[in-house]
């Protein structure tokens, strides 16, 4: 498998949120507690004048497969929230929720480290349009990945 793959990029009008995997740990001998695999990546938010790039960026694609779940129903329902969380780390949070005609808010917040008072509260708009992409992105990690389980060793 060769690193980085893009975990997902969700658009808004102008903005974006972007993940991508450099490095996963103990695949595919072990799994984490979140489902799936730790992975290490960057974490790029571009929201109006607000920036993260992150190049040191730790989460499980557990995480990812249960917001995938979210996406789903929101997309084909055009009703709900997608929910972006980690169980106990706290450093990136963010929902989409589906608002009217397609529409949908993306709010949340990023803390670089947990033990400072330092944050970035963001919000965003984008639409249907935009929520495919994402869906597809995580489905690709999926089948290289396995789910929540993780693959097996062939």
């Amino acid at each position: 498998m060769e690193l980085p793959i893009k975990a997902f990029c969700l658009n808004g009008y102008d903005e974006k949120i972007e993940l991508t995997i450099t490095e996963v740990f103990d695949f595919p001998d072990r799994t984490c507690y979140e489902g799936g695999y730790d992975t290490k990546g960057i974490l790029d938010i571009d929201i109006g004048c607000y920036k993260v790039y992150c190049t040191v960026f730790y989460f499980a694609t557990g995480v990812l497969f249960r917001f995938l779940e979210g996406l789903e129903v929101c997309y084909k329902t055009l009703n709900g929230k997608a929910e972006y969380k980690h169980y106990l780390e706290h450093c990136l949070e963010f929902t989409l929720e589906m608002t009217h005609s397609g529409h949908a808010c993306i709010t949340g917040r990023f803390c670089e480290n947990p033990a400072l008072d330092n944050e970035l509260i963001f919000e965003m708009e984008t639409d249907q349009t935009c929520i495919k992409p994402v869906i597809d992105d995580i489905k690709n990690i999926m089948s290289l990945f396995g789910g929540y389980a993780g693959t097996k060793k062939k």
